[in-house]
């Protein structure tokens, strides 16, 4: 897994690419975690290049959420399958999803 992190005046897009699943979350949660601060503003996670999600995924932009304290976090390029766990889950709820 590579993981893009670009923070654009407080605005951070994250473009993890590949699996994520229980090999790859630990680095991925420790990206996010090392990201999120004071000074970010909104979160935008483009899941365009991810094909796969596990629980230990979603347990990270959960994490990342609450990291977030309120502060606006969107996902973006989330395919159908990844949709479908989301809904399964119940995080659609929780999630600010943005179609493209």
């Amino acid at each position: 897994m590579t993981i893009d992190i670009k923070n654009t005046d407080g605005n951070l897009i994250v473009t993890p690419v590949g699996r994520l699943d229980s090999s790859t979350a630990g680095e991925f949660d420790e990206a996010l975690s090392k990201s999120i601060n004071d000074d970010v503003k909104s979160m935008t996670v483009d899941l365009s290049e991810v094909d796969f999600i596990s629980s230990k995924g979603l347990r990270v932009l959960v994490s990342a959420y609450h990291g977030m304290n309120g502060r606006e976090m969107i996902l973006q390029g989330v395919n159908a399958s990844i949709m479908e766990v989301l809904k399964l889950s119940g995080l659609l709820k929780v999630f600010t999803i943005k179609e493209e």
